[in-house]
């Protein structure tokens, strides 16, 4: 649905505003990630990701693990809503003055945003894991019920936002009882 999406709304406006494109679509996990990492990127002047929070999370780890990383990180990234999670898309609607709104209006509005070379600066969470690992966020780090149910929520992505309503029930019923101390 996104590249429907991308094709329908998104390339008409990058056409008007004469915005060259190269759309690179992912055809599995960790795709992203491994593009960005891996790819010279010096052909393009913005990169912009069409999906939900997830697939930018994958895009953000990707280039942060780049020897280059701290030029790489000069170069604008953009999020475009096309996922079932746009918490960052919402975000930046909201602080670039407009109304509250979803889906296709959403899009249009980030897209506008994009097209008009609108960027500023944003700050990256960063955590270092028992392991050694270093992983980096837009939006900030969460485990426990909520994590639980994105996760197990994953196997009925195709159910769209139902699926978090569905996960949340799931986890509800599988939550322990701890017995208190008195």
């Amino acid at each position: 649905r996104a590249l429907e999406d991308f094709q329908a709304v998104v390339q008409p406006m990058l056409a008007e505003a004469d915005i060259a494109t190269t759309v690179f679509v992912t055809e599995r996990a960790h795709h992203a990630h491994e593009k960005v990492r891996d790819e010279d990127l010096s052909q393009w002047d913005t990169l912009v990701v069409m999906s939900g929070d997830g697939l930018l999370y994958e895009v953000v780890n990707g280039l942060m693990e780049r020897p280059d990383w701290e030029e790489t990180m000069k170069k604008p990234l953009c999020i475009l809503p096309g996922g079932s999670g746009n918490a960052l898309a919402a975000s930046i609607n909201h602080y670039a003055g407009n109304d509250h709104v979803a889906k296709k209006k959403l899009l249009m509005n980030c897209a506008f945003i994009l097209c008009k070379g609108l960027h500023t600066q944003m700050d990256l969470v960063s955590l270092s894991t028992a392991s050694g690992k270093r992983l980096f966020s837009f939006l900030g780090f969460g485990w426990g019920f909520i994590s639980d149910v994105d996760i197990d929520s994953e196997k009925y992505r195709r159910l769209g936002n139902a699926r978090f309503t569905l996960g949340t029930l799931q986890c509800l019923a599988k939550l322990r009882v701890y017995p208190g101390r008195l």
